[in-house]
């Protein structure tokens, strides 16, 4: 018995701590509930949470959704959810790494309090192809993320094409003290949100990415000469009017409006052997 307890108390010890994906489970009820309600969620909406945890998030989920998919990678974790959730079929408890495993086919939300040290993976995986049928989230960020992710202009031309199908905006700093175990840094609320049109069409995504890149290789470059290579000067002199830029101004100063005009005057005005190649 008393290596049965010793055991026991080895267990509850490591999970006071974050697992290997760097985990912080949010206990804060305030905080849990304006999660929810920035996503907006239907009767009729499936949701994605990412790293289930205890179920803080699952089962305040189901009161709102009509389908709630939990992912968690530890098996503990998946176990006591599981008991949980045996009567309300409604909830499925998916025990994997939300990087491996496959998203819903049909349209998703996400509301999570995601691993902080998987962000960018996560949102790879979300807002890329293989997310297509992903419409809206609310996601937890550690703040510096979810101001990187939210800030009116970007030098990073990943995020830049995921602000051409996307929405993203914070909506609220969530103290570190609302975690267990707290993070080092206070985190956020940001609301992702799929355009409707999108600034430019997904399947030209790899077309703009590999436009962005080249264009921000020289983020203090002036937009006039960034642009050189890609448009004759009669052409770049018109497209610029166009998109409202003035020829001083550096490229990583570009608003998003901006460069999808600057791309979409690429496709119809450039010769394609101008275009960059990604």
């Amino acid at each position: 018995m008393r290596k049965h307890n010793k055991r026991n108390r080895s267990i509850r010890k490591y999970k006071s701590g974050p697992n290997f994906t760097g985990q912080h489970l949010l206990h804060n009820p305030k905080t849990i509930k304006q999660l929810i309600e920035t996503a907006s969620l239907q009767p009729t909406d499936t949701v994605l949470e990412i790293g289930a945890g205890k179920g803080a998030l699952t089962f305040p989920l189901a009161e709102k959704a009509g389908r709630v998919i939990a992912v968690e990678i530890d098996s503990a974790y998946v176990e006591a959810l599981r008991l949980k959730a045996k009567c309300q079929p409604h909830i499925q408890i998916i025990q994997s790494d939300i990087r491996e495993m496959r998203l819903p086919a049909g349209p998703f939300c996400v509301v999570a309090n995601i691993p902080f040290s998987i962000t960018t993976a996560i949102l790879e995986k979300l807002l890329s192809v293989e997310g297509k049928a992903f419409q809206r989230g609310a996601l937890i960020l550690e703040k510096g993320a979810a101001r990187r992710f939210t800030q009116d202009t970007t030098r990073e031309p990943r995020l830049l094409m995921w602000r051409m199908q996307f929405l993203f905006e914070m909506r609220a700093i969530v103290p570190r003290t609302h975690f267990a175990p707290p993070p080092r840094v206070d985190a956020a609320i940001v609301r992702i949100a799929r355009r409707d049109p999108p600034l430019v069409p997904a399947k030209e995504g790899k077309r703009f990415a590999a436009f962005a890149a080249y264009v921000l290789s020289h983020p203090r470059l002036l937009a006039a000469d960034a642009l050189r290579e890609i448009f004759t000067p009669a052409q770049l002199k018109v497209v610029l009017k166009n998109a409202k830029v003035d020829r001083e101004l550096a490229v990583a100063s570009l608003s998003l409006e901006q460069w999808a005009s600057l791309f979409h005057s690429m496709l119809q005005h450039a010769a394609p052997y101008r275009w960059p190649k990604g």
